[in-house]
């Protein structure tokens, strides 16, 4: 009798060990979690931060909206921003920016935030003054060239008027595939530009430092997720600060609007010096 007691007391001995090694093991992970957790915190933050200080646009300004730009977006971004070798590959050598374009480099690239969507500028934002003038720039060149382009709000941002294709020209495959947008001004944010251009013209901006790829351009999800897609020749020009950048931009632009409509007869804006 005193056996069978001693030997259940052993084994209850031995099952309280058990647990209690077990559950120590369990503390201990989730220790590292919790730790883990707080040291990422910051940083997690910062980056809510930073997505939220974007200003309206395509992409809701809600932790959901953060979410699917950091998580889903990010999973399928590319981070070679500044590669020019498929337009160098292209069998289409047209270019509609000038030979003398640009007058000079810009002076340096600006920092943008690690979100794919929206594409922003952190630093080199212009003054108000300047913001103004470039979206009256913008929409006065839509207005000279109303028989190829119209205003509408923009496809992608939602919150800004956008330059499409005038309902009489027809779309050519590349302007179909960007639901028919041509270029529009970042104007509720950094006031920086998106446009699409001849693959020719996308490397002369980029390695003359006007501007850079899209994180997500080419990518075919986006097709079936928004029912249109980031052309690999849709270029973010950087947010010009004064009447010079502001030209240099808008030469740009009047670019895109000959690549989009095929047209050579697009009319452009009187240049304006500091």
């Amino acid at each position: 009798m005193s056996n069978t007691i001693l030997e259940r007391l052993h084994h209850l001995s031995g099952y309280v060990a058990n647990y209690a090694e077990d559950h120590k093991k369990a503390f201990v992970s989730s220790c590292a979690v919790v730790t883990a957790l707080v040291a990422c915190l910051p940083r997690v933050l910062q980056d809510y931060r930073i997505y939220m200080s974007y200003g309206e646009n395509g992409s809701p300004l809600t932790i959901r909206g953060w979410l699917v730009s950091t998580v889903i977006l990010r999973s399928l971004s590319f981070s070679d921003l500044f590669s020019t070798n498929m337009y160098e590959r292209s069998d289409d050598k047209r270019t509609w920016l000038d030979e003398s374009w640009p007058r000079k480099a810009r002076d340096s690239r600006p920092t943008l935030g690690p979100h794919p969507a929206p594409q922003r500028q952190l630093n080199q934002i212009p003054s108000e003054a300047s913001k103004k003038d470039l979206k009256d720039r913008f929409y006065a060149l839509a207005k000279k060239n109303e028989k190829l382009v119209q205003l509408k709000p923009s496809f992608f941002e939602k919150q800004t008027e956008s330059m499409f294709l005038s309902d009489r020209v027809q779309a050519s495959q590349i302007a179909a595939d960007t639901a028919r947008e041509i270029a529009h001004v970042h104007s509720t944010g950094d006031h920086s530009v998106h446009v699409t251009l001849s693959p020719q013209d996308c490397k002369k901006v980029i390695e003359a430092g006007w501007g850079q790829r899209h994180p997500l351009d080419g990518v075919k999800t986006l097709k079936y997720m928004l029912g249109a897609m980031i052309s690999q020749q849709y270029i973010l020009l950087y947010a010009p600060r004064n009447p010079e950048e502001i030209s240099v931009v808008l030469d740009v632009v009047k670019a895109s609007i000959g690549y989009m409509t095929e047209s050579r007869e697009v009319q452009g804006l009187d240049r304006v010096s500091s």
